[in-house]
């Protein structure tokens, strides 16, 4: 059954689109059942080309309007988050995180993007390690092409070529000089929200003691590295590409400062189990602590944490 549709929430009207949801999931309401987690797993979804997908628009017009909830799913999809073809006429939306704040604006963003029912959303729960570990599926032929007639496709991991090289596909990020700010923000908010973090710990050189203090993106595609330093000039917040690291770092009083009032981190998401001294801190929290900390870093000398 192939319906026209006329997008709204959020997607600007002169989108029309033709859309076959009977080869999807053979229900507009019912979410199919999981095949494996290999076939889920972010990285292999990002890194192995499954069917043919529309290519990243590289010479496409940048969005003129884009919606705060928008602005924040594109965030998830660039970082942990992905969309790839499930099947010819089908796209399938996947998030995987040991943050549940993350689950929860993700399935925020699709149902205000896209006006979906929050049962074609499915959320699964088990224990890595003993801690939780969450995932977010959704499949939908509709909410796939809208996305990638808008964007082209999400896919950032390097592919390998047959020398077994790997060659990082043609992308970039759907924001320039001229993209609306206050979007820019929301945007870079959910990606350092999701592959981002801060870091505030005590070090020892010869017996002398201070702090390490830094914001920090993971990214390993050398394209969207410079795209995120670029956007992140647009707020005034100097960034370093560690290129052995893959990481873009952001240091010095000022420049967190500006970090922390014109983008942060999404209300609410907390530091996860990677983080041997702040798991369970609202990341945000940690960032005020750390800015609060210049000038009398004994605050965080003297912390239990650090005291052992």
């Amino acid at each position: 059954m192939v319906i026209n549709i006329w997008l709204y929430a959020g997607i600007p009207e002169y989108f029309k689109l033709d859309v076959d949801f009977g080869h999807c999931s053979g229900n507009t309401e019912l979410m199919p059942r999981l095949s494996s987690e290999n076939a889920l797993n972010a990285d292999n979804q990002q890194g192995t080309p499954i069917l043919s997908e529309t290519p990243q628009r590289l010479n496409a017009k940048y969005p003129k309007s884009i919606s705060r909830e928008e602005a924040i799913l594109l965030g998830i999809l660039y970082t942990d988050g992905c969309l790839s073809k499930k099947s010819k006429n089908c796209w399938r939306f996947y998030l995987s995180n040991t943050s549940f704040g993350i689950i929860k604006y993700f399935k925020n963003s699709m149902m205000k993007v896209f006006g979906l029912n929050e049962k074609r959303i499915r959320i699964s729960q088990k224990e890595v390690n003993g801690k939780p570990f969450y995932k977010a599926v959704v499949d939908s032929g509709y909410c796939g092409s809208i996305l990638t007639a808008r964007y082209g496709t999400f896919r950032t991991l390097a592919y390998k070529d047959e020398g077994g090289k790997g060659i990082y596909p043609l992308t970039k990020l759907p924001f320039n000089s001229d993209s609306n700010l206050k979007i820019v923000s929301l945007f870079l908010k959910a990606a350092f929200s999701c592959d981002g973090g801060v870091n505030l710990y005590v070090a020892n050189a010869s017996r002398y003691k201070f702090l390490i203090r830094n914001v920090f993106l993971s990214c390993k595609h050398p394209q969207l590295q410079l795209d995120y330093f670029d956007l992140l000039k647009l707020f005034g917040v100097k960034a370093k590409i560690l290129k052995k690291d893959n990481k873009l770092r952001l240091q010095g009083k000022d420049n967190l400062m500006r970090f922390y009032n014109k983008i942060g981190f999404l209300t609410g998401v907390q530091i996860t189990q990677h983080s041997a001294y702040w798991q369970g801190w609202e990341k945000n929290k940690v960032l005020k602590l750390l800015l609060s900390s210049y000038g009398r870093p004994e605050t965080v000398f003297n912390m239990p944490r650090f005291l052992g």
